[in-house]
């Protein structure tokens, strides 16, 4: 019984994190980039785009329907041309996002309290300054950009224009974080090519700052995903391997390695013990070798991930 909980709270958790940070993404969007017209790229730099071109009472409505049409586009563009397991793993995202995007934006009560906030840092009533314009930039930049780590965690992707990305990658070999730049910078560029001749004045600067905004949500991602990922592997030469070895896998709960090797210059027979763990592991694994063994000889190596039991799945 224990055994089937484990694995099914792990799935619910990741489900978990996978709408979270669909709900993160579109609260980052609809609160502080769409509001200022701010285009960092992906739907919503699309949205944006189109709501510009029609009147006020129904901008956010247009701005919707994009949102919802795109994101089935997509998702069914991604299931022929990617596969079924892709299409499963952002179906949640293709669901979530537009219906959060709906929540912060035209639903009674949740709109206004997304109104709000906007609202409150905007000073409402004064025209925005470039200070404003970079406030909602960095701010809208980070929240998106946590909402994405946060469902790669979950073992999901947002959709979207992600996609896209996928299908570069699969069909054209271009890395995804190429694509993503590829795709984000298109979408920028449309809209400084569509909007800056109508009113320069006006869709200029939420285009640079978008920008701006696209390149902090990148180095979210890669501060908490890559940061989640990265593992290390530990080598520990010790005379006390068989108590090193032993607290690894009994206190630690990871496995450990046995390795028999022979020094380069006396010859002399050594054993080391080879264990992979999380950052939080490593720590307790080093404190527990600086009690039993001072004169241990540990190099650790960090690694961008680890797949089989344990760490992520062989697939």
């Amino acid at each position: 019984m224990a055994k089937f909980k484990k694995p099914m709270l792990i799935k619910v958790l990741k489900y978990l994190l996978v709408i979270l940070g669909s709900i993160l993404v579109a609260f980052g969007n609809t609160v502080f980039l769409t509001p200022l017209d701010i285009n960092a790229g992906g739907l919503n730099g699309i949205g944006i785009i189109v709501m510009n071109f029609v009147s006020e009472p129904s901008r956010m409505l247009a701005y919707n329907i994009v949102i919802y049409s795109l994101s089935a586009v997509l998702w069914i563009l991604g299931f022929f041309l990617i596969g079924r397991d892709f299409a499963i793993k952002t179906l949640i995202s293709t669901l979530v996002f537009p219906f959060a995007t709906s929540l912060f934006t035209i639903i009674p009560g949740t709109k206004d309290f997304a109104g709000s906030i906007t609202n409150i840092l905007l000073k409402y009533g004064e025209t925005p300054t470039i200070g404003t314009y970079m406030l909602f930039a960095l701010v809208g930049g980070v929240i998106v950009g946590f909402g994405v780590a946060i469902t790669f965690m979950g073992g999901g992707s947002t959709g979207g224009v992600d996609v896209l990305t996928f299908i570069f990658e699969k069909f054209l070999r271009i890395k995804q974080s190429i694509g993503s730049f590829i795709v984000d910078g298109l979408i920028v560029g449309l809209g400084l090519c569509i909007l800056s001749p109508i009113n320069a004045d006006k869709y200029l600067l939420p285009c640079f700052v978008g920008i701006l905004s696209a390149t902090i949500s990148a180095l979210m991602i890669d501060i908490i995903y890559v940061a989640f990922l990265t593992v290390y592997q530990v080598d520990v030469i010790s005379s006390e391997w068989e108590k090193i070895s032993r607290y690894a896998q009994d206190k630690i709960g990871r496995g450990a390695t046995i390795i028999y090797a022979k020094g380069g210059y006396q010859g002399d027979e050594r054993v080391m013990v080879r264990v992979v763990l999380s950052k939080i592991q490593y720590e307790d694994l080093r404190n527990y070798i600086s009690q039993v063994d001072q004169s241990a000889f540990i190099t650790i190596t960090t690694t961008k991930a680890v797949f089989g039991e344990g760490f992520k799945p062989n697939k």
